[in-house]
């Protein structure tokens, strides 16, 4: 998905641990998030990784295309065991307009 947006909120670097799948191993993923707007929808989307350590801080006042990755994911809920689904947008590549 390639998008032409404002960024209105961009969220401090986090840091989050996670097991991988496949190995069963404990790894440690680093994200910023931003809410942006293409003047009609509002979206959250996530930087990941390195480029997310060294992620700059985006202005509100510019407009930059992005261009997206959308992930679904999928996960038994801890409490009741039922399947749950959630999508996740990861931001690939961002440049001011």
């Amino acid at each position: 998905m390639e998008a032409l947006v404002r960024i209105i909120q961009q969220n401090p670097l986090t840091t989050r641990e996670y097991t991988d799948k496949k190995t069963g191993e404990k790894k440690v993923i680093n994200s910023v998030s931003l809410k942006l707007t293409n003047g009609t929808d509002t979206f959250l989307g996530e930087i990941t990784g390195e480029r997310a350590v060294s992620c700059p801080q985006y202005s509100p006042n510019y407009y930059y295309r992005v261009q997206c990755s959308m992930v679904v994911r999928e996960w038994n809920s801890q409490t009741t065991g039922e399947p749950m689904q959630a999508t996740t947008i990861y931001i690939d590549k961002i440049n001011p307009v």
